[in-house]
């Protein structure tokens, strides 16, 4: 999923990986709301379908377990990360605010379908399978990484060199799929599958990487680059980029003025900067779009 992007077939800090996920699943409100927006005299309020103009918000549904995208903070329920930046910046452009509930990835989808969720914002690959049952406002470019143990001890440089060995990824990804992809390609050139382990947390993946139950992960360039990191010397990322493309915004299908009313506010803040500003704070250049688009993704 790509400098970030959750891809399909459908991390956190390192202090996660000690403590375990801190991430809840369900519904309830998993972050101090953000400055209060400007309501009606923000630039696009009127933008807004009734529902989310009446509510004075929009709520995203997100596995917050992703960071840099989106993680928490230490204490187990203030939202950090770009892509809650980046929302608490075009809700100042809608005069909403853009409020976070924690779900599973591989659920995000159905639970926008069914009208939990107004929008899902959470490194999410715009991809056309997706594309037809959401639509996605594109905010990022990104593409898979492998991330392995410091040092690489098993010389890995491509999804190729994994074949008969053992890696640790996200349930539901995109990451996931090149995984299913390349064991059968092993198998079809004479070679061993991959063992692949799924989860429904990155963290949990990550941990099997540390613990020496898998040699590798897959994960979007920007969170690999950032585990990497931030890990104290624990992790690196080897390897080329993996068929990179854009992150997005799904919305419901149902709701072009919704998404229509996204687009324009993420145009209005990459014109005025913000956008920008908040690239080169979370130091993610590489991905970085210069136009507002819909479905973009192949």
């Amino acid at each position: 999923m790509n400098l970030f992007s959750r891809r399909l077939l459908g991390a956190t800090v390192l202090a996660a990986l000690v403590a375990g996920s801190v991430a809840a699943c369900g519904d309830s409100t998993e972050e101090a709301d953000a400055p209060g927006p400007a309501g009606s005299a923000a630039p696009l309020f009127t933008e807004l379908p009734d529902k989310q103009q009446k509510a004075g918000k929009i709520v995203v549904g997100s596995d917050i377990a992703y960071a840099p995208m989106e993680y928490y903070d230490t204490d187990g329920e203030t939202v950090l990360g770009f892509d809650k930046e980046l929302a608490d910046s075009l809700g100042k452009q809608l005069g909403v605010t853009f409020e976070f509930k924690s779900a599973s990835f591989d659920g995000l989808i159905t639970s926008l379908k069914s009208g939990r969720f107004d929008v899902a914002i959470s490194g999410m690959s715009d991809t056309k399978e997706r594309q037809a049952s959401v639509d996605f406002v594109d905010y990022y470019v990104a593409g898979a990484m492998m991330l392995v143990k410091k040092g690489n001890p098993e010389g890995l440089k491509s999804l190729a060199d994994l074949c008969g060995k053992t890696i640790a990824v996200q349930r539901g990804t995109t990451q996931e799929g090149y995984a299913q992809e390349q064991s059968a390609a092993c198998e079809k050139d004479g070679g061993k599958k991959i063992d692949i382990l799924s989860f429904d947390r990155e963290t949990e993946a990550m941990l099997q990487i540390k613990q020496g139950r898998a040699v590798a992960g897959l994960q979007d360039y920007p969170v690999a680059a950032y585990n990497a990191r931030e890990s104290g010397g624990v992790y690196e990322v080897v390897g080329e980029q993996i068929e990179a493309g854009p992150l997005g915004i799904a919305v419901s299908k149902d709701n072009t003025q919704l998404r229509d009313a996204i687009r324009k506010a993420l145009a209005a803040i990459i014109d005025n900067g913000e956008y920008g500003a908040l690239i080169d704070k979370w130091e993610i250049p590489a991905g970085a779009v210069t136009e507002a688009e819909i479905n973009a993704g192949t």
